[in-house]
């Protein structure tokens, strides 16, 4: 075979490849809209306030296929996809957001791997239906109004890394089921009106590496198995209720 006839070869096989990419693997710009309209529901269930900060959450389509249109929300405002278009970012800090998560669509973002929608006037509670969102690594929920106890399904976010909570109103204890989290290196709890004892379960989390729970009304003694968070650099527990000796563990 020349080379002429073998460069026409190689060239018919890259347009192929390129006719391949363009007609079988999907692409970000319209390939989530079941997340976009899950979204858009959420958005219609939040005060007037959130309507500028979010206003480039629109139906408007991004892509005719067929006689179906299709939306895509990886281009709007606090919203990143992967590659797929599959939204794995909400980042929508201090964006003046006021509502509710009671639609937020927790069984539509199965990818979601960041969520941070600090410094707002979201309240009511966290709920229950965190645990779908099982794909979390950073979850940021600080400067808000919730009111509540921290769901014990938090447990089922097992690849979180990154818990912040702080400055809000929420009550009861620090649930047990925290201790499951063994990938997580920071826990902020601060200026909440949390009650109850320290969980001894805090020692299973061997990566920890910041612990704020301070501005409480905690009680009860340090756990002595605090000391097994052997990768601990900064802890705050000052103005609570503790009592007790500070167990020697945490030398260790």
């Amino acid at each position: 075979m020349d080379s002429s006839s073998e460069l026409k070869r190689v060239m018919s096989l890259v347009d192929a490849l390129a006719l391949f990419t363009i007609f079988v693997i999907p692409l970000p710009a319209h390939a989530s809209p079941a997340e976009a309209q899950a979204l858009l529901k959420w958005k219609s269930s939040l005060g007037n306030h959130s309507v500028s900060s979010l206003s480039s959450w629109t139906p408007s389509p991004r892509k005719a296929t067929g006689s179906n249109l299709t939306v895509s929300p990886c281009a709007w405002y606090g919203i990143s996809c992967n590659q797929a278009g599959s939204v794995i970012r909400i980042n929508l800090i201090g964006a003046n957001d006021e509502g509710t998560l009671d639609e937020f669509p927790f069984s539509s973002l199965s990818h979601l791997m960041y969520m941070d929608l600090s410094v707002n006037s979201v309240f009511g509670h966290i709920l229950p239906q965190i645990d779908l969102l099982s794909n979390l690594t950073y979850l940021n929920l600080s400067i808000n109004r919730f009111l509540g106890k921290i769901p014990t399904e938090i447990s089922s976010l097992t690849k979180l890394e990154v818990l912040h909570l702080f400055f809000n109103g929420l009550n009861g204890s620090i649930p047990l089921e925290i201790g499951q989290l063994h990938l997580l290196s920071e826990v902020v709890l601060y200026l909440n009106q949390l009650h109850g004892s320290i969980p001894s379960s805090l020692g299973n989390l061997s990566k920890l590496a910041r612990l704020y729970v301070y501005n409480n009304s905690l009680s009860g003694s340090i756990p002595p198995e605090m000391g097994y968070m052997i990768n601990l650099k900064v802890l705050h527990m000052d103005t609570n209720f503790l009592t007790g000796l500070i167990p020697s563990t945490l030398g260790n």
